[in-house]
């Protein structure tokens, strides 16, 4: 099953319409994360300045990943890391552990990220970016300096994911002689820390 992915400054979140109860974790249309302290006629009350909004702004986070080092939403389930794309690659363009060969390909194919840094699509971006610029807006030279380099940033930062795709896995009813599947709910391990991960793939 493929959930779209929110992102926000620190997290990356799937949510879902599902039943929303005092403690957990909710995501507002307004862009925030907050816990829920109570729910009354309708009213989320949270800990945002222990205000309130009508229930219909939030949807439960059912998953999350912290990024720039954030707390872990206590109780909310955990999306996997985010892969290295080159280990990734390295790891189906050379199956079989041989350590000396995958190094091989990540140097090379750092080098070359390095030196091919920018995409086709990234040039048409640029282009017209600047064509909007100069019809839409007149600025001088040293505020042309500063947008490119914010542009520039723009186009080097990680690419995030926009969806994850859970990994299904079957449940059965073990107290008949003859087990039962009863259907699939997404697969989960647990991590060395004892939190619930589910499992899966990020979709770019």
């Amino acid at each position: 099953m493929k959930n779209n992915i929110i992102k926000t400054e620190n997290y990356l979140l799937v949510v879902d319409d599902s039943e929303v109860n005092i403690n957990q974790y909710v995501y507002c249309d307004l862009g925030y994360i907050e816990k829920v302290m109570d729910i009354i006629d309708g009213w989320i009350y949270h800990t945002n300045t222990l205000g309130k909004n009508p229930i219909k702004h939030y949807k439960k986070i059912i998953a999350h990943l912290p990024l720039n080092n954030s707390p872990v939403l206590e109780g909310v389930d955990l999306l996997p890391p985010i892969e290295d794309e080159v280990d990734k690659l390295s790891e189906q363009e050379i199956p079989y552990i041989m350590d000396t060969l995958r190094w091989g390909f990540k140097k090379g194919y750092n080098k070359a990220k390095e030196k091919y840094k920018y995409t086709e699509f990234d040039i048409i971006k640029a282009f017209e970016y600047g064509w909007n610029q100069r019809h839409y807006g007149r600025i001088d030279e040293n505020e042309l300096l500063k947008i490119q380099k914010r542009f520039i940033q723009s186009l080097q930062q990680p690419k995030m994911p926009v969806e994850f795709e859970c990994e299904d896995e079957y449940v059965h009813d073990d107290t008949v002689p003859y087990p039962k599947t009863l259907g699939t709910h997404p697969k989960t391990v647990v991590n060395p820390q004892g939190q619930t991960v589910l499992v899966g793939k990020y979709i770019y």
